[in-house]
């Protein structure tokens, strides 16, 4: 049985309130973890001060690893964060910003590939937002956005976003979320994992339902961990606080290998329950965005995800915090962070 580090025990690596922030950033989020070249890597998503949805990359402090407790963004000449690649162009069906990434490496002569979540319209969340699946390639040393997506989405579901992508035995298996609409304040979540399977990893098969709406999954994360493959499943999180919002934390399953079928893995069992009493704030009103990675040499796997603080609302959070002499926080609808914890199982799951 898996287990996971009390929530006492979790780290924040960046926090949009209590900080460390990197230059340049007032937030980021979606942690995925890799490593590449040998050098334990991040892929994650951030919002810029200068208010964009991009990509970025970050690797350990000097002497650390995978399990890092301090990790440093790629920054550029003047030591501001510095995106994987350009912003889309003005008509561009990603314009309003990209997040969530999932990298591949490069494989059977097909490049490196960072698959992304992409937003074409000015809304972030509500009836009138709108996702698609993008993907970044490696060519020369350099990431290349391709001008179209590759996976849209369709009435009623017409939102596809967080996606979460493997190469396993010559084949790519994507799932993701598809639903009418990034939840806003007031709204219950209608969420529904889905799958997909392609020869190419551009070219995807009808997708098919992985886990439905009664379940209420958001997105995943899927990694090998000794002899078992592992997922990790969160629920998305109450980011506007909005009453009756389903139970949050993170679910495991596991199975011989990453199927796209459902009744291969096990049955998910709670391992963090951040609706009790004593959970940090910075992730009191959920997590998301799960990244699991096994740790070499040792009993365990490192856990990492985007964190929700449970907070008022701006004006009155910072007149709290003011009260207490603390330092004002950027306006936001809501507080995010990137958490930190280790995840054990039974001998023989984890660490080989």
């Amino acid at each position: 049985m898996f287990s996971i580090d009390g929530p006492g025990r979790a780290t924040a690596l960046w926090d949009m309130v209590d900080g460390p922030m990197p230059r340049g950033l007032l937030g980021v989020g979606d942690p995925d973890l890799h490593v590449v070249d040998g050098v334990a890597t991040m892929f994650l998503g951030g919002f810029s001060t200068t208010f964009r949805n991009r990509l970025y990359l970050a690797r350990p402090a000097p002497g650390g690893g995978m399990d890092s407790a301090r990790w440093l963004i790629d920054a550029d000449a003047r030591g501001r964060a510095r995106p994987i690649v350009a912003d889309p162009p003005r008509d561009g069906w990603d314009r309003a910003g990209m997040h969530t990434p999932s990298y591949v490496p490069a494989v059977d002569g097909r490049p490196a590939r960072i698959y992304y979540t992409g937003r074409a319209t000015a809304r972030h969340y509500g009836p009138r937002s709108g996702y698609a699946i993008g993907v970044l390639e490696q060519r020369g040393g350099r990431w290349e956005r391709r001008d179209e997506p590759v996976l849209r989405g369709s009435a009623p579901r017409t939102s596809v976003l967080e996606p979460l992508v493997v190469h396993h035995r010559g084949r790519y298996v994507m799932w993701f979320q598809a639903d009418p609409n990034e939840i806003g304040p007031g709204e219950l979540p209608d969420y529904e994992l889905r799958v997909a399977e392609s020869a190419d990893g551009i070219a995807w098969s009808a997708p098919r339902v992985f886990a439905g709406p009664d379940e209420g999954f958001f997105d995943n994360a899927v990694h090998r961990v000794g002899d078992r493959w592992v997922m990790v499943l969160a629920r998305g999180a109450n980011l506007h606080n909005t009453p009756r919002f389903p139970d949050q934390g993170l679910w495991v399953a596991t199975a011989p290998e990453p199927s796209p079928v459902r009744a291969d893995w096990t049955a998910p069992v709670r391992v963090l329950d951040t609706d009790r009493p004593g959970v940090p704030a910075w992730m009191a009103r959920g997590v998301y965005g799960p990244a699991l990675h096994a740790l070499e040499g040792a009993d365990g796997a490192v856990l990492m995800y985007t964190a929700v603080r449970a907070a008022p609302k701006w004006p009155a959070f910072n007149l709290r915090r003011l009260l207490r002499g603390r330092a004002p926080v950027v306006p936001s609808p809501f507080y995010l962070a990137v958490g930190r914890s280790r995840l054990s199982g039974p001998p023989g799951a984890v660490g080989r």
